[in-house]
């Protein structure tokens, strides 16, 4: 009869399961069983997200990054002129506090803080679509590369190898003048085509490494094709190295059509570009010092802020992290 009250008054602690039937970790499992509290499982988003957002500096990096990219957008609102349009009665005046101009004007009278807004907007424009184009491209042949091995890996990567060897900057400086004709499309889609090579062997060495896994063997197991199986398994879980890649190719992005619009082979008069500022301002030397420093000033936050990103998307995104320093 004791035994009889016994079990019901003590009955048999229910298994903690995620949503879906899922079973927590051992971990939170045995801490359920001995606090009596329901643990809420976590996933590996989370882990990310709150990791990301503990790295104070790559968020204030995104705040900025974020808040260029608005002024960019809406560069016709918030510019308080156009960017071509002349004051006659104020050519090439510094930047003071008290004037309306107050990034000062160029050699043509022309507003340096508009000029700078549509430039930032036309680099930035550039450097998105570098990005992506690279992105796309590198991620399709590594990820092909690393799948499938053998030949079709030996093909891939030497040709990849063979864009490696091309001189890159006499092949850009060659491209834009016969190709690019200053259009910021036609500038990105040189420079994304020899971009892509980093982020090809990096995707072919993770897919290398994935194929290899249990889940793989099952999906083909259960008839999932090639296709189906590395755009919904292997590519989720290559997703980290590309993201923070592809912040690298950003930032790199922007440092090189600025190069080549200071050399005179980038972007083109009348679009304004950062790198074509710096070119135009930098033959008056001192005597107009905010011709260079506002435009270069841009350039310096956008590509350490980019890459402070990279790095906290980096540590966020590092799947063998699972604890949340404080």
């Amino acid at each position: 009869m004791t035994d009889v009250l016994r079990t019901q008054e003590d009955p048999k602690p229910v298994e903690p399961e995620r949503p879906g039937g899922e079973e927590l970790p051992d971990a939170d499992q045995a801490l359920a069983h001995e606090s009596g509290i329901a643990v809420k499982p976590r996933s590996q988003w989370y882990y990310v997200r709150t990791r990301f957002l503990r790295h104070r500096l790559a968020v204030a990096s995104l705040l900025v990054l974020v808040g260029l990219a608005l002024v960019a957008i809406f560069a016709k609102r918030v510019a308080p002129y156009d960017f071509d349009q002349l004051d006659l009665f104020n050519i090439a005046q510094p930047p003071t506090r008290t004037d309306t101009h107050w990034f000062g004007t160029d050699l043509l009278g022309r507003d340096y803080l508009s000029r700078v807004i549509f430039g930032l907007r036309t680099s930035l424009w550039v450097a998105l679509l570098v990005a992506g184009l690279t992105t796309a491209i590198g991620t399709t042949i590594g990820s092909i590369a690393g799948y499938y091995g053998g030949t079709v890996d030996n093909l891939l990567m030497r040709f990849t190898d063979l864009v490696l060897t091309l001189p890159t900057l006499a092949v850009l400086l060659t491209a834009s003048v016969f190709v690019g004709n200053g259009d910021p499309f036609r500038v990105g889609v040189i420079l994304a085509l020899l971009f892509w090579t980093g982020l090809a062997r990096i995707v072919r060495g993770v897919f290398l490494s994935l194929r290899e896994k249990e889940f793989v063997e099952a999906a083909k197991a259960a008839g999932a094709g090639d296709a189906r199986i590395i755009v919904r398994h292997l590519l989720p879980n290559a997703i980290g190295p590309i993201i923070v890649a592809m912040t690298l190719i950003l930032a790199a992005a922007i440092l090189v059509e600025a190069a080549l619009s200071f050399l005179g082979f980038g972007i083109q008069p009348p679009n304004p570009a950062l790198g074509k500022l710096i070119a135009d301002g930098q033959t008056q030397g001192l005597d107009s010092w905010w011709l260079v420093t506002f435009p270069g000033l841009v350039i310096v936050v956008i590509a350490l802020a980019v890459n402070f990103v990279g790095d906290g998307l980096r540590d966020a995104l590092d799947p063998t992290q699972r604890r949340i320093r404080a």
